[in-house]
């Protein structure tokens, strides 16, 4: 039972990520409108509407939903390798995958929070059309994605030897416990 309510945990969080997400995306499209209907009444848009798209809503729209993609199996695959092999040992080189997977995300998160880290100390910002905006806070959003997806894909790891409870099952992965 463990490990339902530890998907249902994580189930929640991901898909918190994608609304989030979602969210920023429809705060992007009425930033974006509403700038445009500003500049052609009044000659003067909102200042910083390009710097706010660049550096909030893109970047949370990129990596804060990583792991709800992983969730949906969502991601690309290439298969060309493994194709002709049996299930078991697809299954095999999918947990091989998983593992990667989370020594490369680990890393980048671990380098991506010592950069938010860095620009949270020094309190980066950009000054445009004499505003300032704070950047730093948009750093975070990198580490948290990749957060999320080390521990979509641990789930996944663990999981595997129990897949009648997994929510995030794959086909692959159940072949190995076969």
């Amino acid at each position: 039972r463990r490990i339902d309510a530890g998907m249902d945990a994580l189930s929640r969080v991901l898909e918190a990520s994608q609304v989030l997400a979602a969210i920023m995306v429809f705060a992007m499209m009425l930033h974006i409108t509403a700038d445009v209907a500003v500049r052609l009444a009044t000659s003067q848009g909102f200042p910083a509407t390009v710097e706010i798209v660049s550096y909030y809503y893109m970047v949370g729209i990129a990596f804060l939903p990583v792991a709800y993609a992983e969730k949906v199996k969502a991601h690309i695959t290439v298969e060309a390798l493994t194709q002709g092999l049996k299930p078991a040992a697809q299954a095999v080189a999918m947990y091989i995958a998983w593992l990667l997977s989370i020594v490369v995300y680990g890393l980048l998160a671990y380098q991506t929070f010592l950069d938010a880290e860095k620009a949270r100390r020094v309190g980066s910002f950009i000054y445009t059309q004499n505003v300032r905006i704070d950047i730093w806070p948009a750093y975070y959003f990198l580490p948290i994605g990749f957060g999320l997806m080390i521990i979509a894909l641990v789930y996944r790891c663990v999981a595997v030897f129990w897949p009648e409870q997994d929510g995030l099952s794959s086909p692959r992965a159940e072949a190995l416990v076969e």
